[in-house]
């Protein structure tokens, strides 16, 4: 056992944990593709392997896809295309076809392979041993070193190794007989037996450091080593040739490139057919929502009501910071996780009522991620909680109420302010400059509304996956008063003067904050709002309930049960036992990147995220280059997730919501224990036989030029590795007018449409 051969296996360790996609904790969910340590792959290839490795389907069945042909989601031009590009096979053999083969996982472990060959459990074993030492271990304070306390209280299977970790593990892999040059493999096999705590611990490591992975690991494998004890060992193996992987029949893939192309094409119709821009009278406002698919019912709602232009934009609205709240407690990173937060924000208010009732609030909600707090809280509060608990059963409407009125929950009153002092006034109006550049700056409103987003649930240990994902998971209400209070300081504004970005007198910017689960939307900070523009704000907020009430009623007839009221829909938000209180990002399908007139005049039914961008504006294409390398590559990873989620709701989500039970802050747990289960759960993405999500790849339309795309491409080893593994379709155009191109591994190909068939499909 020497130097080198310890550093390979620590190496090897690295490159295993890549295949495992990290898992957030539930105070900050964030959505991930579950398969993007195979990015580097083409898409079809993923699947395969994927399969053979988590025993997971990457698409749906074939009776799936011939229902959706029935039904109208396939159409027959787009099926017949998709067969012209696999030659040999035919309609006829996809309607009729084999039956469905399940997948099945044949990356083996040696106590995998064992229990198959004699009818042993003693990978079952090994699991449930792992399952519960992990969530006692994560669930502490302040963990220790993970291997240094498995050893300690599992001297049998470890009394005989090594004490440092690496060298456990190698002794460990040796007495398999697991040769070096398959470490790295025989490790991920490991690694996917247990995804769902590989993908905590992956993300642990990251966070924290230390030994996470590699302790794991070794534990794992001195487990089997045990149990195995000389009677099976190590070899190569695969798919049997008796029962190749159900990836390898082309014909999903056939079904899947045909219910891709239908949709996208459809969309692209809509684009195609947008009326010739008219002379608009000036703007009232100007509303700068996220780009989240669920802004687009809001914003496609306002616009008819008065004079309002809506824009998209990232909903951190360009703060890359740690904002610490009035309460106290410990500060959110309020930005993608792409980036780190370059400063610390912290909100300062006056009054010590505020604060308290404000830390009361956080108590209450850490206690739903807190294995302790909650036996507490009931101790202590018990009496009191027991008929609010009853009162919440039958009457959630007017417990919310009750709720909203406390004073750290009426927003658009508390008189807190923000310490900016961290971010030098330079900084600060770079990031004005860019929410000016979105269109804003030719012509600002009297009122330039920057909304961000957030969800109000009382059940879901999930919220946050509601949340702004730009934003950590957090709400994008504190970015949008931060970034509102610099564009309203005369300093920042002499500087962006300097820029050449002049806001007149006469332009006050406003935060408000869109709560996805109600549609309403809540003006924040209206205290700071001078009088001159009052009552141009009382008109918005009133113009915005209608904007909100509208969003809603489309809403209700997506819902599973389709409520028949604004009212009732609202209600699912606080009604504890409602299981699907909103849709989330379900159905999300695209990313459009430039102006609004694109998609103004349709019902995009909630699926596309829009991104504002003018290309005249950027002549180095450096802003279509942050658009493509961020925020396009964070809606990937929302479109992934929804998409496995939906085609393997139990190996890639996280199986019905009725029987998880919260582990913490760490995850939810399906029962009393067994893996950590990651991804969304059932109900966000089916109701019984019927799809709330299409799982269909995130198609990116992008009306700029294709050297800036490329150049993009070439800057970003993501966005490339996306792109050209076909894990985003990517069609753009120079301006209006111009013929859609596709880009594609050989570069850009004209793209040719399908024969118009079907309406665009607005809900799944």
């Amino acid at each position: 056992m020497t130097d080198a051969s310890l550093q390979r296996l620590r190496d090897d360790v690295d490159l295993a944990g890549e295949v495992i996609a990290p898992s957030w904790p539930l105070s900050s969910v964030i959505a991930v593709n579950p398969l993007s340590g195979f990015e580097d792959l083409e898409f079809d290839e993923a699947l395969r392997q994927a399969e053979t490795l988590f025993g997971a389907r990457g698409v749906l069945t074939p009776g799936d896809y011939r229902a959706a042909l029935a039904s109208g989601r396939i159409d027959q031009g787009a099926l017949d295309a998709a067969l012209e590009r696999h030659p040999g096979h035919h309609v006829s053999d996809l309607l009729s076809g084999n039956a469905d083969t399940p997948p099945q996982r044949t990356a083996l472990t040696i106590s995998e392979r064992h229990d198959r060959q004699h009818a042993t459990q003693l990978r079952r074993t090994i699991d449930i041993e792992l399952s519960d030492w992990c969530a006692q271990w994560a669930t502490q304070d302040t963990p220790g070193d993970l291997w240094t306390m498995w050893r300690a209280e599992h001297p049998e299977a470890t009394a005989s190794l090594p004490t440092e970790v690496d060298a456990a593990l190698l002794a460990s892999l040796e007495r398999l007989y697991v040769p070096p040059d398959a470490q790295r493999d025989y490790l991920t096999r490991h690694l996917a037996a247990l995804p769902g705590w590989s993908a905590h611990l992956r993300w642990r490591q990251q966070h924290d450091g230390g030994d996470v992975l590699i302790g794991f690991l070794a534990a794992a494998v001195s487990t089997e080593a045990h149990l195995v004890n000389g009677a099976a060992w190590y070899r190569d193996d695969g798919p049997t040739a008796d029962r190749p992987a159900a990836a390898d029949d082309p014909h999903p893939l056939i079904w899947q490139e045909a219910y891709e192309r239908t949709i996208h094409d459809r969309l692209l119709r809509v684009i195609d057919d947008a009326p010739a821009p008219t002379a608009r009278p000036p703007a009232a406002a100007q509303v700068v929502c996220c780009i989240d698919v669920r802004s687009e019912g809001l914003r496609r709602n306002l616009e008819p009501v008065g004079a309002y232009e809506t824009f998209g934009y990232a909903g951190f609205f360009g703060l890359a910071a740690q904002v610490v709240p009035v309460s106290g407690r410990g500060g959110t990173d309020q930005c993608p996780v792409l980036l780190s937060p370059s400063a610390t924000i912290t909100e300062h208010g006056p009054d010590g009522a505020l604060r308290t009732a404000a830390a009361l609030d956080d108590a209450w909600h850490a206690a739903k991620h807190h294995p302790i707090a909650p036996l507490a809280l009931a101790e202590g509060s018990g009496w009191a909680a027991g008929p609010i608990a009853a009162l919440r059963t039958l009457a959630p409407a007017t417990v919310a109420r009750l709720a909203d009125a406390l004073p750290h929950r009426r927003n658009s009153a508390v008189p807190s302010t923000f310490d900016r002092s961290d971010i030098e006034p330079d900084a600060q109006a770079a990031v004005v400059a860019a929410i000016l550049r979105l269109g804003i700056g030719a012509a600002p409103a009297p009122l330039v509304v920057l909304c961000g987003h957030d969800a109000h649930i009382d059940n879901n240990p999930m919220e946050s996956a509601l949340a702004c994902g730009a934003c950590g998971g957090h709400g994008g209400g504190a970015n949008a008063r931060v970034v509102a209070a610099m564009a309203n300081d005369p300093e920042v504004r002499d500087r962006l003067a300097q820029l050449g970005h002049s806001i007149p007198d006469t332009t006050w910017f406003l935060a408000a904050e869109h709560d996805t689960l109600t549609d309403h939307v809540e003006i924040l900070d209206a205290h700071l709002v001078p009088d001159s523009h009052r009552h141009a704000v009382a008109a918005l907020a009133a113009d915005l309930d209608r904007a909100g009430d509208a969003a809603a009623r489309d809403r209700a007839a997506t819902l599973p049960g389709r409520p028949r009221s604004v009212r009732a829909v609202r209600r699912r938000a606080r009604d504890w036992a409602e299981p699907v209180a909103e849709l989330g990002l379900a159905g999300n399908m695209a990313f459009v990147i430039g102006p609004r007139r694109l998609t103004a005049h349709a019902d995009l039914g909630r699926r596309v995220f829009l991104h504002s961008y003018d290309a005249t504006t950027d002549p180095d294409g450096a802003v279509l280059g942050g658009i493509l390398t961020a925020p396009l590559i964070v809606a990937q990873w929302i479109n992934a997730q929804y998409h496995f989620s939906t085609t393997d709701p139990e190996t890639f989500g996280s199986g019905s919501k009725a029987v998880h039970n919260v582990l913490g802050d760490i995850g939810v747990l399906s029962a009393a224990g067994g893996d950590l289960r990651r991804g969304l759960p059932l109900q966000s993405v089916r109701a019984g036989s019927r799809l709330l999500h299409e799982p269909v790849r995130l198609l990116a339309v992008v009306e700029g030029a294709a050297e800036h795309i490329d150049a993009a491409m070439e800057t970003s080893a993501t966005l490339g590795r996306l792109v050209t593994n076909g894990w985003i379709h990517l069609i753009a155009r120079p301006g209006p007018g111009s013929a859609w191109q596709r880009r594609t591994r050989q570069g850009w190909t004209p793209h040719e449409p399908i024969p118009e068939a079907g309406a665009w499909p607005q809900t799944a």
